[in-house]
C-alpha cells in the first residue's frame, strides 16, 4: 500500500500566517513518516502510537482543513483498519476523505484505496469497487500512474472476472509497471502483481499455458529482489524471495523452493519480522513434506504454531491486502500442523498418543477462538478456559464429537471422560462442505433433505457409533468445525429415525470458551424476563438495513415496499401466544411490543433479577456483531450493544441461566453463521442459550417453544427438554417435517 507521508512531504510551504505552527506542523509530518516506516515493518501498535502523537498535534495547531490533519487522520485510520478497530478507522478514514475532496488530488485518491480495502475486509465489494473507480479516476486526472497501477491490482483482486481475463489483464499491467522509474513504489507494485499472478487458479506444471506468466512472476519477483538487496530494504527482499519460493514450489521446484523458503527464514530471525515467519516455518513444512521427510515437516509446524501464538495478540485481523489473518495464517497452519500431528499419532504409545490428539484439539481451539474474534471485531474479547480445565473435566452421561475437516479426511475425535479415541474418515473435504450445503438448503426450503441427512450421518457418527453406544450416553456434545457449523446435527438420520430420537444434543463453539459445568449459585433471582415484538410498527423497522431486509422479505423481496406492507409482512402474530406459553404468571416481566424498548430491555437486565431471558423478535447474525441485530420497538440492537447489557457485573456473579431468542435467523450460506448466536452466549456469561439456524413461521416457532418450556417445567434438563420437544413436533402431522424443529440449537449448559 503506497504512503500517506509521500503526499504530506511534497506540500507546499506555510504562509507567512502560519510560520509559527511551521514547526509543529513539521513535526506531524515526521510523526506520520515515523509511523509508517513502523507499519512497514509490521509493528501496527507502536506505528498506532506514533499517530496517535500525530493526531494530537495536528488537532492543536492545524486547521480544520488543513492537510497535514486530513493525512495523520488518513495514515491512523488505515493502521487502525489493520488492527481491527473498525468503527474508529471508517470514521477517521470517512472524515479525511471529505477533508481532501477539494485537496491534494494524491491523499485523496489514496484514502480512497484505503477505503476500499475496508469495504473488501467487511465483504461489502460493490461498495469497495465503487471506491475503487472514483479513485482512479481522479488518479488518471492528476495523472499518478502508481496510484493507478495499484488501484488496477486491487480491482482485479476483486473482480469475478474468469482466470483468462484476470491473466490478460495482469500481462497488461506488467509493461505498465515495468516503465515506471526504478524506486521503492515500483518494487512494491511488482511484488503486489506476482503475488496476484500467484493468486490466479492455474496449472503452474503445465508450462505451455503459464509460460508467460510464469516469466512475468518471475521477473518482477527477480526486479523487487535485486532492488531492495541494493536499498538494504529486509522486509521487501524477504517478501519477494517467500513469492520467489512459492513460484518455484508451484513449478516443482521443491528444492530449490526450500532454499529460499529457509533464506527468508534466516532474514526474519536476524530482523525480527515475527508476524512474517509463522508462515515461512509452515512453508518450510509443506516443502519438508512434500519430500518426504515427514519428521522435520512436524517440527518445522511447531515452530511455525509457537510462533504464531506469539505474536497473537499482535497480529491485525485484517491484512493489508485485505484478507483475514484467519483465513491467510491462523486457519492453515493451525490446520496444516493438525493434519501432521494426526498423521503420527498412531505410531506412538497409547500415552503418547493422548498428548498428540489433545495438541491436536488445542490447536483446533486457536482457530475457533480466532474466528470468534474476528466476528466479535476485537483481538481480546474472547476469554477461555485454562486449557487444563477442559482437559480434564468430565461431563456424566455425555460424549464430545470433535469432528475435523481435513483436505483428504474426517477426523472424529471422541471425548469420553478423559480419554479420547479417534476415527478417521477418508473422504475429501470437498464433498463433505457440498453435503453439507445441499443439507442447510434443502432444510431452509423445507424441501427433500434425505439423500444429504443419511450421508452427512455416515461421515459424521456412523463411524463412532458403536464407541459412543458402549459409554451409555444420553447426550452428544458436538463442537462443529468450520463448514459443519450450520449443520443442524439433530436432523441427520440413519435410515430409520433422526439423531434426535436416540440422543439429545448440544452444539459448542468451542471446549475452551465455557465452563459447562458452572451453574447458578441459588434459588435467588428465579424470574423470566420475556420481550416480544408482534408487531413492528415502531421505529426500528425504518432503520433496517437493506441486505437484511431483503433477507427477511426472502430472495426477491420488494425492497420499495410501503410501511404499512412491510409491517404486516414482519409481523409475528403468534407472539403473543407464545409469551404465554413461556412466561410464568407470577414469576415474570413482560415486554410487548410499544414495551420492548432497548432502554427498558437494558435496564431489566441489568437488574440481575432473572434467570431466564425470552426474546420473540426478529433478528439477524450476519457477518460480524456490528451486523448482527435483535429488533426492539424503537431500534435495532447490534450484538456489540446487547452483549453490554448481558455483560453486566452483576451478572458475572449471578448469571443468566437461559438466553433464548425465538425468530432470529443467521445469514444463509456464511460458515460462521452461528458464531453470533454462540458468541453473545459466550461473550455475555449466559450459561446456556436456545435459538434458530433459520427461520420459521411463528406458529412452528411457538410449538417448540411451548413443548421445550414445558419440559423443563417437568424438571427435565435443557437438553433433554429440547429433545422431547423436537420428537413431539416429528411425530405431529404438521411440523414432522425437520424445517420446523431442526433449526433449535442448545448453545452451552445442558443442565
Amino acid at each position: 500500500m503506497l504512503l500517506v507521508t509521500l503526499a504530506v512531504a511534497a506540500q507546499p510551504a506555510y504562509g507567512a500566517d502560519e510560520v509559527a505552527n511551521s514547526a509543529a506542523m513539521t513535526d506531524v509530518k515526521v510523526w506520520i513518516q515515523q509511523g509508517e516506516s513502523l507499519r512497514e515493518k509490521g509493528e501496527l501498535i507502536l506505528a498506532q502510537q506514533q499517530f496517535d502523537v500525530a493526531l494530537r498535534l495536528a488537532e492543536q495547531v492545524a486547521s480544520p482543513d488543513a492537510i497535514d490533519y486530513a493525512a495523520a487522520e488518513a495514515a491512523s485510520g488505515y493502521n487502525l483498519f489493520l488492527l481491527n478497530r473498525k468503527d474508529i478507522a471508517e470514521k477517521q478514514l470517512r472524515d479525511a476523505y471529505q477533508r481532501t475532496a477539494q485537496g491534494p488530488k494524491y491523499l485523496h485518491v489514496l484514502i480512497g484505496q484505503y477505503l476500499a480495502a475496508l469495504d473488501i475486509s467487511l465483504g461489502e465489494i460493490e461498495q469497495a469497487l465503487a471506491h475503487i473507480e472514483q479513485a482512479l479516476a481522479l488518479a488518471k486526472e492528476a495523472n499518478e500512474k502508481a496510484l493507478e497501477l495499484s488501484l488496477e491490482l486491487m480491482r482485479d483482486s476483486v473482480s469475478d472476472a474468469d482466470v483468462s481475463v484476470k491473466s490478460a489483464r495482469l500481462l497488461a499491467l506488467a509493461g505498465r509497471i515495468d516503465s515506471l522509474p526504478d524506486n521503492q513504489i515500483k518494487a512494491q507494485l511488482q511484488l503486489k502483481l506476482a503475488q496476484s499472478v500467484l493468486g490466479l487458479d492455474v496449472d503452474w506444471l503445465d508450462g505451455g499455458n503459464v509460460s508467460e506468466l510464469s516469466a512475468v512472476c518471475y521477473n518482477a519477483l527477480a526486479n523487487t529482489v535485486t532492488f531492495a538487496e541494493r536499498g538494504g530494504l529486509q522486509r521487501l527482499q524477504a517478501e519477494a524471495l517467500s513469492a520467489l519460493a512459492r513460484l518455484y514450489r508451484l513449478q516443482g521446484r521443491t528444492q530449490e523452493a526450500l532454499i529460499l523458503t529457509e533464506r527468508v527464514i534466516a532474514i526474519c530471525n536476524q530482523n525480527k519480522f515475527v508476524e512474517l515467519l509463522a508462515p515461512m516455518e509452515a512453508q518450510q513444512g509443506d516443502l519438508l513434506q512434500l519430500q518426504g521427510d515427514h519428521v522435520n515437516a512436524l517440527r518445522a509446524y511447531t515452530r511455525a504454531v509457537d510462533d504464531l501464538l506469539a505474536i497473537r495478540a499482535d497480529l491485525p485481523i485484517a491484512l493489508p491486502d485485505g484478507k483475514m489473518s484467519i483465513d491467510a495464517l491462523i486457519d492453515p497452519i493451525h490446520r496444516n500442523y493438525v493434519d501432521l500431528l494426526l498423521r503420527t499419532a498412531g505410531d506412538n504409545s497409547a500415552e503418547q498418543s493422548q498428548l498428540t490428539l489433545l495438541k491436536a484439539i488445542e490447536s483446533m481451539e486457536a482457530i475457533k477462538k480466532a474466528d470468534m474474534e474476528d466476528f466479535f471485531l476485537g483481538r481480546c474479547a474472547i476469554g477461555t478456559q485454562n486449557k487444563t480445565t477442559w482437559q480434564s473435566k468430565t461431563y456424566p452421561d455425555a460424549v464430545i464429537v470433535y469432528p475435523i475437516l481435513l483436505k483428504n479426511r474426517i477426523e472424529l475425535l471422541v471425548k469420553n471422560g478423559a480419554e479420547i479415541y479417534r476415527r478417521t474418515v477418508d473422504v475429501d473435504e470437498a464433498k463433505v462442505k457440498e453435503q453439507a450445503a445441499n443439507l442447510t438448503k434443502a432444510l431452509h426450503a423445507g424441501k427433500d433433505y434425505r439423500n444429504a441427512s443419511k450421508q452427512l450421518y455416515q461421515w459424521l457418527y456412523q463411524p463412532i457409533k458403536q464407541e459412543v453406544d458402549s459409554t451409555h450416553a444420553r447426550t452428544l456434545i458436538y463442537v462443529p468445525d468450520r463448514s459443519l457449523r450450520a449443520v443442524p446435527f439433530s436432523a441427520l438420520h440413519d435410515g430409520k429415525q433422526f439423531m434426535v430420537e436416540q440422543y439429545a444434543i448440544v452444539t459448542l463453539p468451542g471446549l475452551t470458551f465455557q465452563d459447562l459445568n458452572k451453574q447458578r449459585q441459588g434459588e435467588k433471582n428465579i424470574r423470566t424476563l420475556v420481550a416480544g415484538l408482534s408487531k413492528p410498527d415502531g421505529s426500528s423497522i425504518d432503520r433496517l438495513p437493506g441486505n437484511v431486509l431483503e433477507r427477511l422479505l426472502g430472495k426477491g423481496g420488494d425492497k420499495t415496499i410501503d410501511r404499512t406492507a412491510l409491517i404486516k409482512e414482519l409481523s409475528l402474530p403468534n407472539v403473543e401466544q407464545e409469551i404465554e406459553s413461556v412466561a410464568p404468571p407470577k414469576s415474570s416481566t413482560t415486554l410487548l411490543n410499544n414495551r420492548f424498548t432497548a432502554a427498558a430491555l437494558k435496564s431489566d437486565i441489568a437488574t440481575g433479577d432473572y434467570a431466564k431471558v425470552h426474546i420473540a423478535s426478529h433478528g439477524y447474525f450476519g457477518k460480524n456483531a456490528k451486523e448482527s441485530f435483535v429488533m426492539a420497538y424503537d431500534q435495532n440492537l447490534n450484538l456489540l450493544d446487547f452483549e453490554s447489557s448481558l455483560g453486566a457485573n452483576q451478572l458475572r456473579q449471578e448469571p443468566i441461566d437461559l438466553l433464548t431468542l425465538s425468530a432470529c435467523e443467521t445469514a444463509e450460506g456464511d460458515d460462521r453463521m452461528l458464531l453470533g448466536f454462540s458468541g453473545l452466549a459466550v461473550k455475555s456469561n449466559v450459561l446456556s442459550a436456545v435459538g434458530s439456524l433459520w427461520s420459521i413461521n411463528d406458529q412452528g416457532a411457538m410449538e417448540f417453544m411451548r413443548l421445550f418450556y414445558q419440559g423443563m417445567d417437568q424438571s427435565l434438563n435443557k437438553a433433554e427438554a429440547m429433545r422431547q420437544a423436537q420428537v413431539a413436533m416429528i411425530k405431529s402431522k404438521q411440523f414432522r417435517h425437520p424445517f420446523f424443529w431442526a433449526p433449535f440449537i442448545l448453545i452451552g449448559s445442558w443442565q
